[in-house]
């Protein structure tokens, strides 16, 4: 026997939690465009992404001096902005990005004179060493240290500039 009673299955009505948490996650996402909180984020990688390009050019310039047998010579020369890459008849340069400086020992001793520094790779895989700290717009800075008995290219992760003294409170 039949009651008469029909029941019918009718779709939820509504959001699913995951489509909420979507949703919120995409509003976020663009808050934080809008309000430019992503420019620091921005920076800080393409800062990261020159420092390991930058690390990844010096292997390649110690790699050609092993393979072809010649001396490969970088030059950092902070008034074009500039580093050099040359060995044999090839010469690379890689510009530095707007905002970015080189500090050396050999800066601080020549004053306001223009300087180069200049890094030398051997075929047996010594160097002339090196030593510089490079700093960014962000205010950041990360120290290059190339071992000269080694060849070992080491790069400081990127560090907060510590904040210049502003004098005693008026």
């Amino acid at each position: 026997m039949s009651s008469g009673r029909r029941f019918s299955v009718r779709p939820a009505r509504g959001f699913t939690l995951f489509e909420l948490l979507v949703v919120m996650a995409l509003l976020g996402v663009a808050t934080l465009l809008a309000t430019g909180g992503a420019e620091p984020m921005l920076r800080a990688a393409r800062e990261q992404s020159w420092i390991e390009r930058l690390q990844a050019e010096l292997i390649r310039a110690r790699s050609r001096a092993r393979a072809s047998g010649t001396v490969s010579i970088v030059s950092f020369v902070p008034q074009q902005q500039e580093i050099r890459f040359e060995s044999g008849s090839n010469t690379r340069i890689l510009a530095l990005p707007a905002g970015f400086q080189f500090e050396s020992a050999l800066e601080a001793s020549a004053g306001e004179q223009p300087w180069t520094e200049t890094l030398l790779f051997f075929p047996d895989g010594t160097t002339s060493g090196l030593e510089l700290t490079l700093t960014s717009a962000g205010r950041r800075a990360a120290r290059l240290r190339v071992v000269a008995v080694t060849g070992k290219i080491e790069l400081s992760p990127w560090e907060p500039l510590p904040e210049a003294d502003a004098g005693p409170p008026a």
